[in-house]
């Protein structure tokens, strides 16, 4: 499912001609695109109300409060309003001041564009200063024609009244129609070293953590045959005859692929722990990887604290983790090296050029609720235009590392 922001957005004059220039553009990937000026007098992104039953405080990842949740789409969306349960959510990203939330709507819906269904994430890409990070991931997830890439859009969020900032709503990873569409019968887990969900396990062989996520199980003998499946997949990989053996059976390898180059073009390190790592698969498909989560840590800046301090580190770490020592292995496959340099050869000749304008297009249209953000936050720089610009030079200069790494191969 390919998705842009700008085509929803670009309704003024100066946004037409923005459509115009980007689709005639005929830019090198080491080519900047200049952002415009938007209009300082125009707020261009919906306003997302949070009111809280008796103006209850949300304090809690665990507890849910009632709300009302209100959506002014500024006659580019529909308008919503309706009943919702909402609490905290994250892990470290809970600790920071400012909240991120998910919440649960009384009935299916749709917001803003996005399809119906009631649970729905508020990201606050605190540790972001560009509040644009994990749009670009899930944006170069959708170019790679990954399923169940999340969509993203920006809103400003009202508290009881009182501004939050600036905030991605994206949809709740889950087994649903609308969202990871596995079926009923299919399974959907995540590779989480905080391991905090009921029903889990450590694998045999790499010892990897695994929480099922879907289907909803009620006794430990129903964990019994998603644990079998695992780690039938694990052992293949750990068998000293890989990957001269029928591990393809098992694992999609164009999946993988599609998995290290996304995560390794946002310098995304979370599959070493392993944390935020999904599979998914059908009753009687394959495993896949996906869907993508969780880049507030990616972009360098999980080894130094600082995004894009640097440009050329590799993905998997060394000394190996857990996962370093199982996604190490799958790259070492020549079904997954072959994916990878294909898959990336096109990428960076079709699909790089449609990144790096989406970053202008998605700067133009946070631009003045960034700025709102940082008075209130006083996080990222306050030469917003520095920042797109690091943002996209960092982008070609990975891309450049990318390109000697998967030569060699």
């Amino acid at each position: 499912m390919i998705y842009s922001v700008a085509p929803r957005w670009m309704f003024l004059t100066y946004a037409l001609v923005l459509l115009i220039s980007f689709s005639g553009c005929k830019k090198k990937a080491d080519e900047l695109v200049v952002t415009p000026d938007p209009p300082k007098d125009k707020t261009f992104l919906p306003r997302l109300d949070i009111a809280t039953t008796g103006n209850v405080q949300i304090n809690s990842t665990d507890t849910y409060v009632t709300a009302t949740i209100s959506i002014d789409g500024l006659g580019v969306f529909d308008n919503y309003k309706g009943s919702a349960q909402i609490r905290g959510r994250g892990n470290s990203t809970w600790n920071f001041p400012k909240k991120p939330y998910k919440f649960k709507l009384d009935q299916n819906a749709g917001l803003l564009g996005m399809a119906a269904e009631k649970d729905w994430v508020l990201l606050a890409n605190y540790l972001d200063g560009t509040h644009m990070l994990n749009a670009v991931a899930m944006k170069t997830g959708q170019l790679l024609s990954m399923p169940f890439t999340n969509h993203i859009e920006p809103v400003e969020v009202y508290l009881n009244g009182q501004y939050q900032g600036l905030y991605m709503l994206t949809e709740q990873i889950e087994v649903k129609k609308n969202r990871v569409n596995v079926g009923d019968n299919g399974v959907l887990v995540q590779l989480e070293q905080y391991y905090d969900e009921e029903w889990k396990f450590r694998s045999a062989g790499y010892r990897l953590p695994v929480m099922v996520m879907h289907p909803e199980l009620t006794n430990a003998e129903e964990l019994v045959p998603i644990k079998a499946q695992f780690e039938q997949m694990e052992a293949t990989v750990a068998r000293s005859d890989f990957p001269n053996n029928n591990f393809l059976d098992f694992i999609d390898a164009e999946s993988v692929a599609n998995y290290f180059l996304v995560n390794m073009l946002t310098d995304n390190r979370e599959l070493n722990h392993p944390k935020s790592t999904f599979l998914h698969k059908t009753k009687t498909g394959k495993w896949t990887m996906g869907p993508i989560w969780d880049f507030d840590w990616a972009y360098s800046y999980e080894k130094t604290q600082r995004h894009f301090s640097n440009f050329d580190q590799p993905m998997l770490w060394s000394p190996p983790s857990d996962g370093t020592r199982f996604f190490s292995r799958l790259m070492a496959a020549p079904a997954v090296k072959a994916a990878m340099k294909q898959k990336w050869a096109d990428f960076k000749t079709q699909k790089l050029p449609e990144l790096l304008a989406y970053v202008d297009n998605y700067a133009v249209i946070i631009e003045d609720a960034r700025a709102r953000d940082y008075q209130k936050w006083k996080r990222g720089n306050l030469d917003f235009k520095n920042d797109v610009v690091t943002l996209k030079l960092w982008l070609q200069n990975r891309a450049g590392y990318m390109d000697g790494f998967i030569k060699g191969l």
